[in-house]
């Protein structure tokens, strides 16, 4: 009887545990991370008897937690992409609503500055359109200004949320370890009886702190405890101990926070290698789109800044100045070394003073960089940007400043120590939309016009037409001084003529005595002008320099003699060096010059070496023309050309300039003669050399070279050839070198050994179509009392539509709509990985409800097959009692 009793109790108590876990699980129900419970029933061991093995009853093994570790750790993972991608979500919604906005963003501040500027450029000497114009370029300053400030305050919301994130990653990592603690303690004393509700509140909390950051979980032993790691493995809670994150000053960039492991007292910045959840999401926001679009705004406030900026400096403005500043200098030195910031762990000395100026917008990137100095020796840098590329490495030399330009930056290194493992942060435009200011305060100042003019000779007899001119530059590019001719304030220095020798030739002088014309230095004599086209007359090349031919040998009438005749230039090797000026290679080529070679000659041959052009003309007067009067006439032959004048002509300059400008030989040679009734003045346009013989008996005429150079061209040798001699002249040779050309000489000829270049830049054109005629003039002069001139208003308001950015094809609107565009596309991919996130977390979630949820209708069914076998159980002892009390009673 006893064994039945036995049997019937283990039953009851069994099946009351079993009610009882299914109980708990009912009341659990809705209680976050609670995993289904169940009783694991054992037989209890049989015992032998006379009729074989009878059992004895049943036992609750255990109370099982019903979960999947693969399931929970599923879980966990989508939770944090899910959170990570909502964050960025979040953020990026933020930003696309305040781009996108036709109230906020920077699209009508823009436009309406443009079309201010149409407005003046409509009615320049209108002061209530320039007060317009001035009051939307505050306009758009302030746009600017308000666009940076609300990003920024961006990134310091996301500082507040990386903070309040740390706080709770540490609240949840310590809660971990204690519950590694109290898990490891109540698993103890070999018992395999597991502390569920514990287990289920760690693994809650692991979710919770999966929302925040990616975590990867190990369980190195039998205790139940588990180390939890984040990052590239660093570890975040090993056993009962947790580790502190902290939300640190960068040491990259003290204007934000970044994330430290802060173990023994020491911060580890691990930021960079922080993945997944809200503080992945933050992270990575701040460091793609949201940097991505202060950078990009920023770089159209340079752009903008320094194109108007560019532009305006080339016109005039109510008070005859140049233009100058618009807005402010955007390579202010402040700003300048503003863009630049040392790692805070640099080791000292810290006393390094760097700038980074902006050389060329239209190469400009909207990227960070980081400027690393990796070794072997101090010197050795390397710049990375901020997409990983490997832009430049170099050696910085011993002397400073030292300069180095990538991506349309200069980095000027102007002092200081550097040192092997400093690094340095390097952002050209985060700060620009900031620091953007308008300079001009008054409407005086708005330089709507364009600072010289031409006028046409009212005498010309050509039909030939000059424009109204083009502005380039007032300061050289290549050397960032003022142009010479547009340094004097208010006016032109020297004022320009242009005048047409004949029909293809023309010079430029100096006419700052109209009366006195006096050659350019470096001259612009003998140009050649092509009839049906419009022909420029300056160079549009800065770093254009010119040459004339000023060796010992120039400008010089040889000696008279029999012939035959040389022009008696010496023999000379030229070396010309024309340098790359991107690459910097320097590349050598020689010309040697034949003795005598004539100007013609050595033009061409310079002209072959690319980057040089060579003219030549040669220039010369006839006069005293003496007939002693004898029967044999005075004669001359001009190029083996005999001029034989008839009756009733008489020999003389002007008899002599018809026939030389009759002869279709000398005609082919581009020879043209002058007459002033004294004397004859005989120019070879190509540069010919020029022989003078003169025939007849006792008879002489007094040949003189020209200097081209000199105000009044006066002669620079004169020879007296008598009857039957003769001389032959050579002409002058100006040379043009474009920018990185030079050459030298190996003795003192036709060229000095070392020829002096000059600049031929003006920073203005012209150009001039039509039909000249000898003897028209135009006049280039200051545009003084210019205030109806519309040209630069209407250069200025021509900016917004022209291409700037990325390689001059992006402008100003365009590239304010790809950044609208761009945050955009962040916000939509983001919505699209939300969603798809979000479907993956439910049906993670899903599976563990299949899994580790309470089911009511299940529990329910439970509850009844429970309560029957309890009730079957009793029913047992009932029975065993009876049949013990009837035994009792059969022996009493």
């Amino acid at each position: 009887m006893a064994g039945l009793i036995g049997i019937g109790l283990t039953g009851l108590k069994a099946h009351q545990t079993a009610l009882s876990v299914a109980g708990n699980n009912v009341a659990n129900v809705n209680t976050e991370g609670y995993s289904r419970q169940e009783a694991v029933f054992v037989d209890n061991l049989s015992l032998p008897t006379g009729v074989g093995y009878i059992g004895q009853g049943v036992n609750v093994e255990t109370v099982r937690r019903i979960a999947q570790d693969f399931i929970v750790s599923q879980l966990r993972a989508d939770t944090t992409i899910y959170a990570e991608r909502n964050t960025i979500k979040e953020q990026a919604e933020s930003v696309d609503n305040l781009l996108a906005s036709s109230t906020t963003g920077l699209t009508p501040a823009l436009s309406a500055f443009f079309q201010a500027m149409q407005g003046a450029a409509d009615d320049p000497t209108s002061i209530p359109q320039r007060q317009l114009l001035l009051t939307q370029a505050e306009g758009l300053v302030t746009r600017f200004r308000s666009l940076d400030q609300r990003l920024k305050s961006q990134l310091d919301t996301i500082d507040q949320e990386l903070q309040a994130s740390v706080a709770k990653i540490n609240s949840l990592s310590l809660s971990l370890a204690e519950l590694n603690q109290s898990i490891a303690s109540a698993s103890g004393g070999g018992s395999n009886d597991q502390p569920n509700n514990l287990l289920d509140e760690r693994d809650e909390v692991l979710r919770q702190l999966s929302e925040l950051v990616s975590v990867s979980t190990f369980e190195p032993g039998s205790d139940g405890q588990v180390n939890v790691f984040i990052g590239n493995g660093q570890p975040l809670v090993v056993g009962g101990s947790s580790v502190s994150l902290a939300a640190v000053e960068s040491p990259a960039d003290s204007s934000q926070l970044d994330i430290a492991l802060v173990v023994n007292g020491n911060a580890q910045i691990i930021g960079r290698d922080i993945s997944g959840g809200k503080l992945g999401g933050l992270l990575d926001f701040r460091a793609g789109a949201l940097a991505d679009a202060v950078n990009s705004m920023g770089r159209i406030a340079l752009v903008v800044s320094e194109t108007v900026n560019e532009q305006h400096a080339l016109g005039m403005d109510l008070e005859d100045q140049l233009g100058g500043l618009f807005f402010n200098d955007m390579n202010d030195r402040d700003i300048a070394r503003g863009r630049v910031f040392a790692n805070s762990n640099n080791e000292p000395p810290q006393d390094q003073v760097l700038r980074v100026n902006i050389t060329d917008i239209s190469q400009l990137t909207a990227m960070d960089y980081e400027l690393r100095f990796e070794g072997p020796t101090d010197s050795d840098f390397t710049l990375v940007r901020s997409d990983g590329e490997i832009v430049l490495k170099s050696i910085l030399p011993n002397v400073f400043p030292a300069n180095v330009e990538v991506d349309g930056i200069e980095i000027q290194f102007e002092a200081g120590t550097y040192k092997t493992g400093d690094t340095f942060t390097i952002q050209p435009t985060r700060n620009a939309a900031r620091d953007i200011e308008l300079d001009i305060s008054r409407v005086e100042e708005i330089a709507l016009a364009a600072p010289v003019r031409a006028v046409a000779d009212p005498g010309n007899e050509g039909n030939a037409a000059i424009s109204a001119g083009q502005m380039l530059d007032v300061d050289n590019p290549i050397t960032n001084q003022p142009i010479p001719i547009l340094a004097t304030p208010n006016q032109l220095s020297p004022p320009l003529g242009i005048r047409f020798l004949n029909e293809s030739y023309y010079e430029v002088v100096d006419i700052s005595d109209p009366a006195n014309p006096v050659p350019l230095d470096p001259p612009m004599n003998n140009q050649l002008y092509v009839r049906g086209i419009s022909n420029s007359i300056f160079t549009e090349d800065p770093g254009q320099t010119r040459v004339s031919a000023t060796g010992t040998d120039m400008l010089q009438v040889p000696a008279p003699g029999a012939g035959p005749f040389a022009n008696g230039y010496g023999a000379q090797n030229l070396t010309f060096l024309t340098r790359d000026t991107e690459s910097g290679v320097v590349t050598s080529q020689a010309v040697n010059i034949a003795a005598n070679s004539s100007g013609e000659a050595i033009a061409a041959a310079l002209s072959d070496v690319p980057g040089v052009s060579a003219t030549s003309y040669t220039q010369i007067r006839l006069s005293n023309f003496f007939d002693d009067g004898d029967p044999t006439p005075l004669g001359m032959q001009l190029n083996g050309e005999t001029l034989t004048v008839t009756a009733p002509d008489v020999f003389g300059p002007d008899a002599l300039a018809e026939l030389i400008n009759n002869n279709t030989t000398l005609q082919d040679q581009n020879i043209f003669a002058v007459s002033d009734g004294t004397s004859l003045e005989i120019r070879a346009f190509t540069g010919v050399d020029l022989e003078v013989a003169v025939t007849g008996a006792g008879d002489s005429i007094d040949v003189s070279v020209l200097d081209p150079y000199t105000a009044g061209k006066p002669a620079a040798s004169t020879q007296t050839v008598a009857s039957g001699q003769g001389t032959r002249v050579g002409g002058a040779i100006d040379v043009t070198l474009d920018e990185g050309v030079t050459f030298t000489a190996n003795v003192d000829s036709v060229f000095t050994a070392a020829p002096v270049a000059q600049s031929s830049y003006f920073g203005f054109q012209f150009e001039i179509a039509g039909e000249p005629e000898r003897g028209d003039d135009f006049t280039i002069d200051y545009n003084t009392g210019g205030v109806s001139d519309n040209r630069n208003a209407l250069a200025l308001a021509q900016l917004e539509g022209r291409g700037f950015i990325g390689g001059n094809i992006v402008s100003y609107g365009e590239a304010y709509s790809q950044i609208v565009e761009e945050i955009g596309t962040v916000t939509n991919r983001a919505r699209l990985d939300t969603d798809s996130a979000k479907a993956l977390l439910d049906q993670s979630k899903g599976h563990r409800e299949a899994i580790s949820g309470v089911n009511l209708d299940e529990e329910a069914g439970r509850l009844v097959q429970y309560q029957a076998a309890y009730n079957a159980s009793a029913q047992v002892v009932s029975i065993a009692r009876e049949l013990f009390d009837t035994l009792l009673n059969t022996f009493r």
